[in-house]
């Protein structure tokens, strides 16, 4: 068995390694999940230590395709081979996890890398288990972030399919959800932005009115004037030139003149007047 599967994990595949695709953690700068829904295959990560069960799997995986993309497989050997693998690339749709290993415990450990040190939320998790007295299926589910738990006798290729679609469906939609809702913060971040900018340019604006309303002088109410030589009384009481009483409550100014009354009746025959342009 220990030969068998030295020689299997030597014919598999290892991501980034040879020319294969390059490894990528998984995550945006931000530190949030980033997931690419647009590429070909739907990856898949089976760790289990007996190389029958990824024959088997692969086997029964062979013509399986959810929504026009076949699957693609990763196989670990061990919880530890896994985790590397995960490190390298994170960007996979589900896994399909062993309980009992290099330890009795070390699928549930891997669960725990995966869900707390890692911090991975999208991908699909499934125990399955050839020994379910070591991991019974009530602590597991109530113990572990799990989807689904499986003892490997019942799982026939049709089971599998079934299995695999659901959380492969479910992967899905909660990346299209995810993927929604980072737009929409983005939007919403961008938005924000645009009212904090016009916010700034009216309280600028309305700084300028306020400044320009201040250097405006206005005269309103009843003013007390005298009927015969027209001075006006201010609120302290003083008696002010018509023409000085407005200039200081307002931003009018004058320029002095004669009119053609006051011109023949101060000034006759000085013929002011007599410039029809005047």
């Amino acid at each position: 068995m220990k030969l068998l599967r030295s020689k299997k994990k030597q014919s598999e595949k290892k991501p980034g390694a040879d020319g294969g695709p390059k490894a990528s953690t998984g995550f945006t700068q931000s530190g949030e999940q980033s997931v690419d829904l647009a590429g070909e295959h739907w990856k898949i990560l089976l760790v289990d230590d007996e190389p029958d069960i990824h024959e088997v799997t692969r086997i029964g995986l062979k013509k399986f395709a959810f929504d026009g993309k076949p699957v693609e497989l990763t196989s670990a050997y061990s919880g530890q081979e896994a985790k590397r693998i995960l490190q390298k690339d994170s960007d996979f749709a589900a896994a399909m996890i062993d309980v009992v290993m290099e330890t009795e415990e070390a699928g549930l450990d891997l669960v725990r890398f995966i869900r707390e040190t890692m911090g991975l939320s999208h991908i699909r998790l499934i125990i399955r288990t050839g020994q379910p007295g070591k991991a019974p299926e009530r602590y597991v589910i109530e113990s572990f972030d799990i989807d689904d738990y499986r003892e490997k006798t019942e799982l026939s290729a049709l089971k599998m399919q079934t299995m695999f679609r659901n959380a492969i469906k479910s992967y899905r939609d909660i990346v299209t959800i995810e993927k929604n809702r980072r737009e929409l913060d983005q939007k919403v971040k961008e938005r924000t932005r645009e009212l904090n900018e016009s916010n700034q340019k009216l309280e600028h604006t309305i700084r300028k009115l306020k400044a320009a309303l201040g250097k405006v002088k206005q005269l309103s109410g009843l003013l007390p004037i005298c009927s015969y030589c027209k001075q006006i009384r201010d609120d302290k009481g003083y008696w002010n030139q018509l023409e000085n009483y407005i200039q200081s409550h307002s931003e009018v100014e004058f320029s002095h003149g004669i009119c053609q009354e006051c011109a023949e009746k101060h000034f006759p025959g000085m013929g002011l007047y007599d410039d029809e342009d005047l």
